[in-house]
């Protein structure tokens, strides 16, 4: 009998020194993607400037959510250059400098939104649950749980990185595209096409959800 308590005793639990280290890492993920965040808006926002060595001019091309509003574009930017005086015209600093500029600043944003939504993932990761109370608990339930968070985690990844796709799409100030269409009918079909990658975010969920609540049933009936 005392055997048996030793050898219940002796169940494995997780270490508090992880346990803390894991929440520390959660908490630093979560602080670098609102920083990331916030400088993501801010490379966005912040206007754009572009200079001519030549002609000893520098010109404003507006920000990359100038561009992704229509407010500024390669039509903008060659109506200003006409308007400038002989010499500066003749660099048209604006339609030559403007495109490379506002891309070079959108692909600094996808990259920092990329990282931010990595770090994202990081915060959302639940701690690794203490096995010795899931000895009773289902395994089928365990493994839904398991496929759910990893469907949910593509689903999401699959999401993000097509938001940012469009989002780059629409504020490419070069692109021939949207001399067909309009900027608003290509975010509109890029969203439409994600519908597949949130279906599958939202499934991912609801088998967590199934998961977690049959082992939460297994346990409270191996309890009474």
């Amino acid at each position: 009998m005392h055997r048996g308590d030793m050898e219940t005793d002796s169940t494995p639990s997780p270490d508090p020194v992880d346990r803390d280290t894991a929440d520390r890492t959660r908490v630093a993920a979560a602080i670098g993607a609102v920083l990331l965040t916030v400088l993501v808006a801010a490379v966005v926002l912040i206007q754009i400037e572009v200079t001519d060595g030549q002609v000893a001019a520098t010109r404003s091309c507006g920000s990359v959510f100038d561009s992704v509003v229509d407010r500024s574009g390669w039509q903008q930017w060659w109506a200003a250059d006409l308007v400038e005086t002989d010499e500066v015209r003749s660099a048209l600093v604006r339609t030559n400098r403007c495109p490379g500029a506002v891309n070079q600043r959108v692909t600094v944003a996808a990259v920092l939104g990329m990282t931010a939504a990595v770090l994202g993932v990081v915060t959302m990761a639940r701690r690794k649950p203490d096995r010795s109370a899931d000895t009773a608990a289902s395994t089928v339930g365990r493994r839904v749980t398991r496929i759910g968070r990893l469907t949910s985690a593509l689903g999401g990844t699959l999401t993000a990185l097509g938001i940012i796709a469009i989002v780059v799409l629409v504020a490419d100030a070069d692109s021939t595209l949207f001399l067909y269409t309009d900027r608003l009918v290509v975010a509109i079909v890029g969203l439409i096409v994600l519908i597949p990658t949130v279906t599958l975010f939202v499934v991912g969920r609801v088998l967590v959800l199934l998961g977690e609540n049959s082992q939460r049933f297994e346990r409270e009936r191996s309890d009474g």
